[in-house]
């Protein structure tokens, strides 16, 4: 028998699932472009050379508070390796960890455990800093209507401190991307705000997410791309349309992933977002920027999502 081993499980070990077939079968394994790690150079390096807005240190100085969103385990976002350098960036524009509140923007999923928060971003940040969870129902802030007329409730928490950062990710998703001010709505709005948003998902849906964005004063961004082995291979930051521009821009060659003419069985792995079973309609990313159509009417097409959390 052929073993293939896959990527599997990405918060919860990791460890490689192995998959066997016969040995008379032609099987190919195609992997997305990706790039190496960036390094913590690189890292600092991004954080300097922001786009379309000044380094964090500078975008921050004269202000006294900052909220930090942060995704949860359904996104393989290493909040825990950004997070210092963030911290760090604003620590030198006078803004101390103490006067820095990271929310969980979880939109309408389950709250984070602390196991969880220890994962997403780190135990010393945990024991020491105000990490919060989003709660869609309570403790929201009202800031008005978007031109769509859709009411916009958004965490208190990040309303009352003066910057307001989102670290997401960069990620492929159905031919666009999320990331950017998608972090915040539907991940830190009222659940009023995220029912109705998503009715419009098609139409000019970032337009929506960028108006909102600007609405509740997210206007900075740090946001990673992740190679397949969860390394950083490329990150953008800045203000939150331009910085996001760009990123899309990196993620178009590095998420790009060869597809074959043709198959009888393809094989699509949802990881690194694979923590629920909902989202495993996510392996089939690949397809979306093609105009190739490998099926025949025999083909058999398997989804493969570890899913550790179940429906999710």
């Amino acid at each position: 028998m052929q073993e293939i081993f896959v990527p599997w499980a990405a918060w919860y070990g990791k460890a490689p699932f192995k998959m066997e077939f016969p040995d008379h079968w032609e099987v190919a394994v195609h992997h997305m472009r990706g790039g190496p790690d960036i390094g913590d150079a690189g890292i600092r390096q991004a954080l300097q050379e922001t786009i379309g807005a000044p380094p964090l240190r500078e975008f921050a100085r004269g202000r006294s508070s900052a909220a930090i969103l942060v995704d949860d385990l359904s996104r393989p976002t290493p909040a825990f390796r950004l997070l210092p350098y963030v911290l760090e960036e604003l620590a030198a524009a006078g803004i101390g960890a103490d006067d820095v509140k990271i929310i969980c923007a979880l939109a309408a999923h389950r709250p984070m455990t602390r196991d969880d928060l220890v994962k997403k971003v780190g135990l010393d940040i945990v024991d020491t800093m105000q990490v919060l969870n989003h709660n869609a129902y309570e403790n929201l802030e009202f800031i008005g209507y978007s031109s769509r007329g859709i009411p916009i409730w958004v965490n208190r928490d990040m309303t009352s401190c003066e910057v307001r950062i989102a670290l997401g990710m960069i990620t492929p998703r159905g031919g666009m991307f999320g990331g950017g001010a998608k972090l915040l709505i539907p991940g830190a709005c009222g659940q009023q705000t995220i029912m109705l948003n998503h009715r419009h998902v098609h139409e000019n849906f970032r337009a929506h997410l960028s108006e909102v964005a600007k609405m509740a004063g997210v206007t900075y961004i740090v946001n990673p791309l992740l190679n397949e082995n969860l390394e950083i291979s490329g990150l953008v930051a800045g203000d939150t349309d331009a910085a996001f521009a760009r990123g899309c821009e990196l993620g178009r060659e590095q998420y790009a992933t060869q597809v074959p003419d043709a198959f009888d069985i393809g094989v699509f792995s949802a990881f690194p977002k694979d923590t629920e079973l909902c989202q495993a309609g996510l392996a089939m990313t690949p397809l979306s920027g093609t105009k190739k159509n490998p099926f025949n009417e025999n083909s058999t097409t398997v989804m493969c999502s570890a899913s550790p959390e179940g429906l999710g």
